[in-house]
């Protein structure tokens, strides 16, 4: 999640530097063309230019400038030790002025983050805290890594605090950063409050909107996460599958089965979603959840997945409640079912109450009788029976 930073020391020498004593001419020279070699480029040449003339006696002025521009060759082929290795060097020779030294250390603490050697880099940035020639912001960001690499989550935050206090224009990483560090640390109620932030700043991020819904779910703020799902939606900001799944899901959470009907059978209709088992039982349940009983009908009475004795008993019993006895019967005269089982018992009862309701009470008695031994239903089809004869 977290790309991390190195830093290359730009080499810098002018023509009046060989005048010193520190360095000779011929190294001057020798520092010149391996820079034009890099220039145009060409590493190899300028790596085995420069580690040739570090073996040669040379003072440690010299050889800190040598292993300043051999480190950046380094940092090309991407030999991150070699290049950690060079600037170590060039602290111990102490032979530059102490603000280049101080960039040196700096750059060494970026290398140790790259390196994967956190603690190393941690107290060098912890060094550079005092430093007036290092900027705060920049060692800021250095220990906020190390600290989150180390799973050091709370010294993470804390200068994650202190960077958001100087940074002006702050990057999404460092937002991510400590978001991030405050879910390790379960502290969900900050993790909102960043979120939020990310949610206003970076608005078209599909995942802030729905990682900002996860976080009020997890606090149980179940109508804060409708809310803001919904306003992505209507945003139309949400448009992943597993997001429009995981919308409608708070929808049901929160009782609010119209929409999530509409939703669902909308992302079928276009094919956003497979309509399995599963969906087809969520559809069904948020029409009749709704009230929308001549949607509920048309899925039960057309689809495939509602072949099984379950939906069809639903069915007859929607019809039943509307009042369409006949319809009810037909229905459960198809469904086999076993004899003396508790679905049996069920739709005999079901049955007998459409005879009685159509004023058919022979036929009404006829069925009852049929499972008086119903280990399920046997009461509930004596009571009947008994006020049906009285």
């Amino acid at each position: 999640m977290i790309k991390k930073l190195l830093i290359v020391v730009v080499l810098c020498l002018s023509s009046g530097l060989y005048a010193k004593s520190s360095m000779s001419k011929s190294t001057y020279n020798s520092l010149m063309k391996a820079q034009e070699f890099m220039q145009k480029e060409d590493f190899k040449k300028a790596k085995v230019m420069l580690e040739k003339l570090l073996k040669e006696d040379k003072n440690s002025y010299e050889k800190s400038y040598i292993l300043q521009t051999l480190a950046n060759v380094y940092i090309n082929d991407g030999e991150y030790n070699k290049v950690a290795k060079a600037y170590e060097d060039i602290i111990k020779f102490k032979a530059f002025e102490e603000k280049s030294i101080q960039s040196i250390k700096f750059s060494l603490s970026k290398v140790y983050l790259s390196n994967e050697q956190y603690k190393k880099s941690l107290a060098l940035s912890k060094e550079l805290l005092n430093s007036k020639d290092i900027n705060k912001e920049d060692i800021y960001e250095n220990l906020i890594l190390a600290y989150y690499y180390e799973k050091d989550y709370k010294n993470s935050v804390k200068y994650s605090k202190k960077y958001f206090s100087l940074k002006k224009d702050i990057k999404e990483s460092w937002y991510k950063v400590i978001y991030s560090s405050y879910v390790e640390l379960k502290d969900y109620k900050n993790a909102i409050s960043i979120m939020k932030k990310m949610v206003k700043i970076f608005n078209t991020k599909e995942e802030y909107w729905v990682q900002l819904a996860s976080l009020y779910q997890q606090e149980n703020q179940l109508k804060k996460s409708l809310s803001t799902l919904e306003l992505a939606y209507k945003n139309n900001i949400l448009t992943k599958k597993d997001n429009i799944l995981y919308f409608i899901n708070i929808l049901l959470q929160n009782e609010v089965y119209k929409k999530a009907g509409e939703l669902l059978t909308k992302a079928v209709d276009e094919k956003m979603i497979k309509e399995d088992q599963k969906i087809f039982e969520i559809i069904v349940s948020s029409y009749l959840n709704s009230k929308q009983i001549d949607l509920a009908i048309q899925k039960l009475q057309e689809s495939k997945f509602a072949k099984k004795n379950k939906f069809q008993m639903i069915l007859a019993n929607i019809y039943y409640n509307q009042q369409e006895y006949s319809k009810s019967i037909e229905i459960v005269n198809k469904m086999q079912t076993k004899r003396n089982s508790k679905l049996d018992g069920e739709k005999q009862i079901l049955k007998a109450l459409c005879y009685y309701e159509l004023d058919n009470k022979p036929q009404s008695i006829k069925t009852l009788k049929q499972i008086v031994n119903n280990p399920y239903h046997k009461r509930k089809a004596k009571s009947i029976l008994k006020q049906l004869r009285s």
